[in-house]
């Protein structure tokens, strides 16, 4: 039952985000809470009435075509969030400071977003009905979401001010650097590829010395036609000083890439098993 717990953390927080931070400012920020807050403060209809009556034919639309299974959480989800704004709506803002209220609402709904996220869940809205589409008409997801906050910023720009929609912009910016936080942690982890002509000595320098383990490639060079093995590893970034000097101990000729690497599942590093509660 842990997930249903980090889903329902996550959806107070989202409301609280929502109703502290972000609606007293006009941040909208994007998505259905963004035309919430839009409708909030030119119609007077209150923020959780707009997440129901907009997220009820998102949902409906996504059963048909992804099914029961694959969404119950996401309404769930919406369930939660709903309730937590209607039941948040009459706390006063924290602060009246425009940019202590990015911080704080981007931080705190990133937070809560990811945690619904982690829980197999979604507040419906524009991620539902991005999937929708993507099997529809084939568009990605990511250029969905990011269409309909770009018109939902647009909006905003139009009925509050151009000041506003810079802000929600930078509150958008930072709950979407928390979400990825929350959802694959804090990583040092490098991943390494190393080509060469001496692949077994680096392998087993790599393995006995620095403890990781090495994946063998074969491949070979468009421009020379001649063959090349390519190892990589997976390193903490500690470690990348020690793996290069060996690389070119070896090999002085090796080409060697490192990338960032977001998250690590496995043997020596993080378990699968509480990657995924």
């Amino acid at each position: 039952m842990l997930w249903l717990l980090q889903l329902l953390a996550g959806a107070l927080l989202m409301s609280l985000s929502a109703n502290v931070f972000l609606v007293p400012l006009k941040l909208a920020e994007g998505g259905v809470t963004g035309i919430g807050i839009i409708l909030y403060h030119t119609l007077g209809i209150p923020l959780w009435v707009t997440m129901v009556a907009l997220n009820i034919p998102i949902l409906a639309l996504g059963m048909k075509v992804k099914g029961w299974r694959l969404l119950w959480r996401s309404i769930l989800g919406v369930a939660a969030y709903s309730f937590f704004l209607a039941v948040t709506a009459n706390i006063p803002p924290i602060t009246d400071q425009v940019v202590l209220a990015i911080v704080y609402g981007g931080l705190t709904m990133g937070t809560g977003l990811g945690l619904v996220l982690r829980s197999g869940g979604t507040t419906g809205g524009t991620e539902v009905l991005a999937l929708v589409l993507q099997q529809r008409l084939g568009f990605s997801v990511g250029t969905m979401v990011l269409a309909v906050d770009a018109v939902v910023l647009t909006v905003a720009g139009i009925v509050f001010s151009p000041e506003a929609a810079m802000w929600a912009v930078i509150t958008l910016f930072i709950s979407s650097k928390v979400v990825d936080l929350v959802q694959v942690g804090f990583y040092s982890a490098r991943g390494v590829t190393i080509i060469t002509t001496r692949p077994d000595e680096i392998a087993r320098r790599i393995m006995t010395e620095v403890e990781r383990g090495v994946t063998i490639v074969n491949g070979t060079g468009a421009f020379t036609g001649e063959p090349r093995t390519i190892l990589y590893t997976v390193a903490q970034r500690t470690e990348l000083t020690q793996i290069k000097q060996i690389a070119y101990a070896e090999d002085p000729r090796a080409f060697v890439v490192v990338a960032e690497v977001h998250e690590v599942l496995g043997e020596g590093f993080r378990e699968p098993s509480k990657a995924l509660e």
